[in-house]
């Protein structure tokens, strides 16, 4: 039995806003795992400093999956 929220939005706008916000949510959880695959892959004279930025970035990114789902 599937779980109704109070909602003034029609079934099909409810819909529409569901199947929008997986795509934002798929590609904020892409963006992650690219910065997260630059931050262990780093390398050169910068790598400390972008080493940590990555870092930042990706913990920033994986923050905004859960309000986002």
């Amino acid at each position: 039995m599937p779980l109704a929220t109070p909602t003034d939005l029609t079934t099909d706008a409810t819909r529409d806003l569901s199947g929008a916000m997986n795509v934002v949510l798929a590609d904020v959880f892409a963006l992650y795992l690219k910065t997260k695959n630059f931050h262990w892959h780093m390398s050169g004279s910068h790598f400390c400093d972008y080493h940590l930025l990555l870092n930042e970035q990706a913990e920033q990114l994986f923050a905004m999956s859960d309000p986002i789902a």
